[in-house]
Protein backbone atom coordinates (compact mmCIF):
# COMPACT_ATOMS: atom_id res chain seq x y z
CA UNK A 1 0.00 0.00 0.00
CA UNK A 2 2.81 2.38 0.89
CA UNK A 3 4.59 1.66 -2.40
CA UNK A 4 1.42 2.51 -4.34
CA UNK A 5 1.15 5.89 -2.60
CA UNK A 6 4.78 6.74 -3.29
CA UNK A 7 4.40 5.71 -6.94
CA UNK A 8 1.25 7.80 -7.32
CA UNK A 9 3.00 10.86 -5.83
CA UNK A 10 5.94 10.36 -8.19
CA UNK A 11 3.68 10.33 -11.26
CA UNK A 12 1.81 13.42 -10.03
CA UNK A 13 5.13 15.25 -9.73
CA UNK A 14 6.04 14.24 -13.27
CA UNK A 15 2.77 15.74 -14.52
CA UNK A 16 3.37 18.95 -12.58
CA UNK A 17 6.87 19.44 -14.03
CA UNK A 18 6.99 18.77 -17.80
CA UNK A 19 9.93 16.82 -19.14
CA UNK A 20 10.81 19.60 -21.60
CA UNK A 21 11.42 21.93 -18.64
CA UNK A 22 15.06 20.94 -18.93
CA UNK A 23 17.31 23.85 -19.78
CA UNK A 24 19.40 24.25 -22.90
CA UNK A 25 22.01 26.91 -23.62
CA UNK A 26 21.39 29.14 -26.65
CA UNK A 27 22.71 32.36 -28.18
CA UNK A 28 20.42 34.86 -29.91
CA UNK A 29 20.75 38.17 -31.78
CA UNK A 30 18.23 41.00 -31.74
CA UNK A 31 17.10 44.31 -30.30
CA UNK A 32 16.68 44.56 -26.52
CA UNK A 33 13.37 46.19 -25.60
CA UNK A 34 11.19 46.79 -22.53
CA UNK A 35 7.90 44.90 -22.28
CA UNK A 36 4.82 44.94 -20.07
CA UNK A 37 2.16 42.31 -19.36
CA UNK A 38 -1.12 42.11 -17.49
CA UNK A 39 -0.57 41.13 -13.88
CA UNK A 40 3.17 41.86 -14.14
CA UNK A 41 3.80 38.40 -15.61
CA UNK A 42 7.04 39.39 -17.25
CA UNK A 43 10.66 40.12 -16.44
CA UNK A 44 10.21 43.47 -18.17
CA UNK A 45 12.72 42.75 -20.96
CA UNK A 46 12.56 41.05 -24.33
CA UNK A 47 14.79 40.58 -27.36
CA UNK A 48 13.16 41.18 -30.74
CA UNK A 49 14.91 38.34 -32.54
CA UNK A 50 16.72 38.71 -35.84
CA UNK A 51 16.55 36.09 -37.30
CA UNK A 52 13.34 34.43 -36.07
CA UNK A 53 13.94 31.44 -33.78
CA UNK A 54 12.08 28.11 -33.77
CA UNK A 55 11.64 26.51 -30.34
CA UNK A 56 9.62 23.34 -29.80
CA UNK A 57 8.03 23.76 -33.24
CA UNK A 58 6.92 27.37 -32.60
CA UNK A 59 8.44 30.33 -34.43
CA UNK A 60 9.31 33.19 -32.07
CA UNK A 61 9.94 36.75 -33.17
CA UNK A 62 10.75 37.81 -29.60
CA UNK A 63 12.03 36.11 -26.47
CA UNK A 64 11.63 37.28 -22.88
CA UNK A 65 14.94 37.62 -21.03
CA UNK A 66 15.82 37.61 -17.36
CA UNK A 67 19.01 39.06 -15.90
CA UNK A 68 20.62 39.44 -12.50
CA UNK A 69 21.97 42.85 -13.65
CA UNK A 70 19.02 45.10 -14.68
CA UNK A 71 21.26 48.19 -14.87
CA UNK A 72 23.25 46.58 -17.66
CA UNK A 73 20.02 45.93 -19.57
CA UNK A 74 19.00 49.59 -19.18
CA UNK A 75 22.28 50.66 -20.84
CA UNK A 76 21.62 48.33 -23.78
CA UNK A 77 17.95 49.24 -24.27
CA UNK A 78 16.85 49.59 -27.93
CA UNK A 79 20.23 48.42 -29.21
CA UNK A 80 21.27 45.30 -31.12
CA UNK A 81 22.67 42.71 -28.73
CA UNK A 82 24.06 39.19 -28.67
CA UNK A 83 22.68 37.28 -25.68
CA UNK A 84 23.62 33.87 -24.32
CA UNK A 85 21.86 31.96 -21.59
CA UNK A 86 19.80 28.98 -20.55
CA UNK A 87 16.35 28.61 -22.04
CA UNK A 88 13.77 27.67 -19.41
CA UNK A 89 9.99 27.73 -19.23
CA UNK A 90 7.67 29.52 -16.84
CA UNK A 91 3.91 29.58 -16.51
CA UNK A 92 1.74 32.60 -15.80
CA UNK A 93 -1.97 32.91 -15.10
CA UNK A 94 -2.62 35.21 -18.08
CA UNK A 95 0.31 34.33 -20.34
CA UNK A 96 0.36 30.53 -19.96
CA UNK A 97 3.60 28.63 -20.48
CA UNK A 98 6.34 30.57 -22.25
CA UNK A 99 10.10 30.33 -22.80
CA UNK A 100 12.48 32.68 -21.00
CA UNK A 101 16.19 33.18 -21.64
CA UNK A 102 18.06 33.40 -18.31
CA UNK A 103 21.06 35.48 -19.34
CA UNK A 104 24.61 34.44 -18.63
CA UNK A 105 26.01 37.16 -20.92
CA UNK A 106 24.76 40.00 -23.07
CA UNK A 107 26.80 42.42 -25.14
CA UNK A 108 26.32 45.16 -27.69
CA UNK A 109 26.74 44.19 -31.35
CA UNK A 110 28.36 46.94 -33.36
CA UNK A 111 26.75 47.18 -36.74
CA UNK A 112 29.05 47.52 -39.71
CA UNK A 113 28.83 50.89 -41.35
CA UNK A 114 28.97 51.16 -45.11
CA UNK A 115 30.78 54.17 -46.50
CA UNK A 116 30.16 55.35 -50.01
CA UNK A 117 33.23 56.09 -52.10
Amino acid sequence: MRFARITACFFLLLLAFPLHAQTKKITVLGTLTRVMAIGAETSGWSIELNPVLTIDGHQLSSLEVKSSDPKKLEKLENQTVKATGKLTYTTGVETGQRPILNLSSIKLVKEKSTKEK
